[in-house]
């Protein structure tokens, strides 16, 4: 029975088998690792047709720190968990920092995929003729990762070297198989596991999901590059490899071979001046983030090449961040608070850009003072030199989670490549300094921002929202009026005291009902002393019996008035 909640999609029953074999595969792993209480937990033992033998694994005791032990699982898991976890180990937001340093260390241990394989799908690809545009092409890869192996080659008729990057067969099929597997984990983490569903598990699997789709059409690698050459057109110490566009499909991507080295080995075995390359890199990095709002999202070591000119060349375009105009101007305003040391302002903009639990009260001044604690602790008294960006940022994103604000995932995946930047620049140059290399960057976008043009644009953008809104407020009106007369809209509405504030209410209608009666009773005594009859003291019995009601009734509305 438990199998069934599986299927849960209109792959068919095929499908479901074949998923829970992967997933017993799975726990067997995370079982292994020292994670078998968490595959009770999640109900994996049961689904996956275990039984006993999870605890059994989970009996020994394992030395290897959580961390460490983690990342070897998912190492094990193969290519889908080892990019999912290169993913969140963008996400301090949601992750510890120990788990976030090892994995950053993830490696793909995948083998070697025969030639044979290679050339069955460069002929599936560019044709059975492929070899025909080919002058050689080396069998003996270049790389080998979970998701592509790269070939050097050389073309046959502009008699260039370039690189295959040729995506491993049935990787589709493998990687799809996860992805529903992992759907289906992040709904039992949601359910079984309350405190880790604040992460918003399956919100992360779908994220990833759009994420790895991207990387598996090598089209979109394309697009990447082409956009980042065209950005990159005037700076001419920085530049993407060329993509020979004839010889690329959504499964081969065809590209100029990079003869480079490393960044980091750069100074030694080219001599190239450390200190320019690493001016260059972090201007890059600003440039990307603050001129084009288009980044590249995983600039580590092995991604950044120098050539024995001095050029750097990025490679490995499947990760990329985009930066809508407005997200760029609330990173302006943090490195903005950082050079003033306007604590307050750095507050105000992480609790501006950071994503709220519904339902939570936000205490903005605790929150502002965990801010200037981090502040101060990083940058108050210490000089440019000593001041460690990467962990400023990095505490600024724990402390945020403390007070329950997740930062979206573009904003992390901006910090890790400003953290990642300038580690690389300090460790070829240590006098380096990020806040420095980009004031030139955050000069120009303030007198941008408070330019006349903008400022005109800015007033002429917030009247034609307004004239927008006035012109459809009839429409919108109209429309919920007859929602809530046909009974399509209901409004619920419960103020807190609601209770007391009717007895309130209710209260001073009676005074006033008192007060009223009381003074017509005082004018219809008044009205009865010309018709005479009877006198009692000297007044008409009529016209005593008004005012003795009339004033009985007005000392019961004082007192009441008194006592509330």
């Amino acid at each position: 029975m438990p199998v069934l909640s599986l299927v849960s999609s209109v792959r068919g029953i095929t499908t479901a088998i074949k998923d829970v074999g992967r997933l017993r595969e799975i726990a067997t792993v995370l079982a292994r690792h020292g994670f078998g209480e968490a595959v009770n937990r999640l109900g994996l033992a049961d689904t996956a047709g275990l039984g006993s033998l999870v605890p059994a694994l989970d009996a020994s005791k394992h030395p290897i720190p959580t961390a460490r032990r983690i990342r070897l699982a998912i190492e094990e898991l193969g290519p889908t968990f080892v990019k999912l976890g290169q993913i969140l180990s963008t996400r301090p937001d949601l992750v510890p920092e120990d788990v976030v340093a090892e994995l950053q260390h993830l490696q793909d241990h995948v083998p070697v995929l025969p030639f044979a394989d290679v050339r069955r799908m460069l002929e599936a690809e560019l044709g059975e003729s492929f070899s025909t545009h080919f002058n050689h092409i080396d069998e003996a890869p270049l790389a080998s990762a979970s998701i592509a192996q790269v070939h050097r080659a050389v073309l046959a008729h502009e008699t260039e070297e370039v690189v295959l990057k040729v995506q491993r067969p049935d990787i589709a099929r493998r990687i799809d198989a996860d992805l529903h597997i992992l759907h289906f984990l992040a709904r039992q983490v949601e359910q079984r596991l309350p405190d880790l569903a604040l992460m918003d598990p399956v919100g992360i699997v779908t994220e990833f999901e759009r994420a790895i789709l991207r990387e598996l059409d090598f089209s979109q690698e394309r697009r990447n590059i082409a956009r980042f050459r065209q950005n990159f057109e005037n700076f001419p110490s920085v530049r993407a490899p060329r993509v020979f566009d004839a010889h690329c499909t959504t499964r081969v991507l065809t590209l100029e071979y990079v003869a480079g080295v490393k960044v980091t080995r750069a100074a030694q075995e080219l001599g190239v001046d450390a200190h320019v390359v690493a001016r260059q890199m972090l201007q890059a990095i600003l440039k990307m983030i603050f001129q084009d709002g288009y980044f590249h999202g995983d600039l580590h070591p092995g991604n950044v090449l120098i050539q024995p000119s001095g050029q750097i060349v990025l490679i490995d375009f499947g990760l990329v961040g985009r930066l809508s105009p407005r997200q760029r101007e609330h990173i302006l305003d943090l490195l903005i608070g950082l050079a003033r040391q306007d604590w307050s302002l750095v507050a105000r903009t992480f609790f501006e850009l950071g994503v709220k639990v519904p339902g939570v009260i936000y205490d903005f001044e605790a929150f502002e003072a965990d801010v200037i604690d981090i502040l101060e602790r990083h940058l108050a008294g210490r000089t440019l030199s000593e001041i460690d960006v990467g962990g400023y940022f990095a505490e600024l994103v724990q402390g945020a989670i403390r007070h329950q604000i997740k930062m979206p995932p573009t904003y992390t995946l901006v910090f890790k490549a400003l953290m990642t930047v300038e580690g690389i620049g300090k460790t070829l140059a240590p006098d380096i300094q990020l806040v420095e290399e980009a004031q030139p960057f955050v000069a120009e976008m303030a007198a941008e921002r408070y330019s006349p043009k903008r400022l005109v644009k800015d007033a002429i953008d917030s009247l034609d929202g307004i004239t927008r809104f006035a012109r459809a407020f009839p429409l919108l009106a109209n429309s919920l009026l007859r929602d809530l007369a046909d009974g399509r809209l209901t409004v619920r509405v419960e103020p807190q005291g609601v209770e007391a504030a009717i007895q309130a209410a209710r209260s001073i209608a009676r005074r006033r009902n008192r007060a009223l009666l009381a003074g017509s009773l005082f004018v219809a005594g008044s009205l009865a002393l010309p018709h005479g009859g009877r006198d009692v003291l000297g007044v008409p019995l009529l016209a005593l019996a008004f005012y003795v009601v009339g004033a009985g009734l007005a000392l019961l509305s004082l007192g009441t008035a008194w006592r509330d």
